[in-house]
């Protein structure tokens, strides 16, 4: 799809005063909150995803779009639990759909509790509907490409802080890269958007790192 009429339908669903609410709400709400990997900076990215592949697979933009806007909420309700924010943003999400019916609301919500599919360590809760796997294709490929090679490095430096451990080691770097190989995509634009995105090679790169880092890691101290 032209980038152009991306842009154009985003700025035409977002012309609809309830869904220019809920961004704005949003976009402050991550804003004051600061994350480093799932702030508004990824939102924003994935917003333009999900309006691409939402028109070409034909599905509910009404349900994509404040969907995805809402996707990553539990990350700024619930900071402390990251592993949970997808069942977090889905309970947390129904605050800021006052305009949308309570059939909508739920398929909103759901949408937001099943982004993460099989991603290991979440839940592992597959997307059912269209609009539930355009969703989480939009989400998942901002892992794809150099965009997703440096954005799992801002993801592993937010979880660094909050102290997870694995997440302040490079080593925990080197596992993620290979946590790429076993996404699923769920639409077929998704994966011809993520196949465009091939460099760099996820397992390569893995591969590469460790093999650097063997020089330290192999080395231990003799006191």
């Amino acid at each position: 799809m032209d980038h152009h009429k991306v842009y154009a339908t985003l700025n035409s669903m977002l012309e609809q005063p309830r869904l220019q609410k809920v961004y704005q709400s949003v976009r402050d709400a991550f804003e004051a909150h600061g994350n480093v990997g799932h702030g508004w900076e990824h939102v924003r990215r994935v917003i333009v995803n999900a309006a691409w592949i939402g028109s070409e697979e034909n599905a509910d933009l009404d349900i994509v779009m404040p969907a995805i806007i809402l996707h990553d909420i539990g990350f700024v309700t619930h900071p402390d639990q990251p592993k949970q924010h997808p069942e977090h943003g889905a309970a947390e999400c129904h605050r800021f759909l006052d305009a949308w019916t309570e059939e909508q609301r739920v398929r909103i919500a759901q949408c937001i509790l099943t982004h993460k599919a099989a991603y290991p360590g979440y839940a592992g809760l597959e997307p059912q509907s269209l609009e539930e796997r355009v969703v989480c294709d939009a989400d998942q490929l901002d892992k794809f490409g150099w965009i997703g090679v440096t954005q799992m490095i801002k993801v592993y430096v937010e979880y660094g802080i909050r102290g997870l451990e694995r997440y302040k080691r490079h080593s925990g770097i080197v596992e993620g890269l290979r946590h790429l190989s076993k996404i699923r995509l769920y639409t077929e634009t998704g994966k011809r958007i993520a196949a465009e995105r091939s460099e760099p090679a996820h397992l390569v790169t893995a591969r590469r790192l460790e093999e650097e880092l063997s020089l330290s890691e192999n080395w231990r101290e003799a006191f």
